[in-house]
């Protein structure tokens, strides 16, 4: 069983990169063809071969748009699909089905994120998905028992990546924040000063403003903190205590 779970989750991960492919050169080819149309507005419209070229454009377009639609990013369906296709071992006694696990909405809106942002910490999804604590966590453990996802420890953080996500993916994301120290340490200043300002951190740190404001900005995109504005100042706080 193990080496066909092996096997079916490599079979994915091909057909997986061969769709992303495929929807990459569909996308340049729809571009091309979207600028050639408009490029031909500049010509003489009653143009026997204007008139020609762009009727053959605009059949091309139909189908790619299709193309493009169909080859998006991996969704739940696909995924739901390849769990019913792999044999695997599930360790613990359940009474739910497969069929049971994709058909719990909430259980859905949190697989939802996973996928869509790989490494999304528990208290992101607590946020994302308005559920309580006990609500979050029996889906989770409904998800890690039954192998749709799997968790990980970055410091104090637990994250949560798709099953089919590789260690090397997992390794490299929980690495983003070790090497730069100083974000780490200005992360641990916010965490310790909830409230804090760049001011403040400018000063603690010995850092120029825009030297904070470049690591303040990181965090921001990685959601690990949030900010409030009091008039001028602007305060930060941790979103993970």
């Amino acid at each position: 069983m193990k080496l066909n779970y092996i096997t079916q989750s490599g079979k994915f991960r091909k057909n997986f990169a061969i769709k992303i492919i495929l929807f990459i050169f569909s996308s340049v080819f729809l571009s091309i063809i979207l600028y050639l149309i408009i490029l031909l507005q500049k010509y003489d419209v009653f143009d026997p071969d204007v008139i020609f070229l762009r009727s053959l454009l605009v059949i091309l377009l139909v189908p790619t748009i299709i193309i493009v639609l169909t080859l998006t990013a991996l969704t739940v369906k696909e995924y739901h699909n390849y769990f019913i296709r792999r044999s695997y071992v599930n360790e613990s006694r359940s009474y739910l089905t497969l069929a049971d696990i994709f058909q719990n909405e909430n259980r859905l809106n949190i697989l939802k994120q996973i996928l869509n942002n790989p490494g999304i910490h528990h208290n992101e999804l607590l946020r994302s998905c308005n559920l309580t604590k006990g609500q979050l966590q029996w889906h989770i453990d409904t998800l890690l028992r039954h192998n749709i996802v799997k968790k990980e420890k970055s410091g104090q953080y637990t994250i949560y990546f798709p099953i089919t996500t590789s260690e090397d993916a997992i390794k490299v994301f929980k690495n983003q924040f070790s090497k730069s120290k100083t974000t780490l340490e200005i992360l641990n200043i916010i965490k310790n000063n909830p409230g804090t300002n760049s001011s403040e951190i400018s000063r603690i740190t010995n850092l120029s403003r825009n030297s904070i404001k470049y690591h303040i900005d990181k965090l921001l995109r990685k959601n690990l903190i949030r900010f409030e504005k009091t008039g001028r100042i602007i305060k930060l706080y941790i979103l993970y205590p």
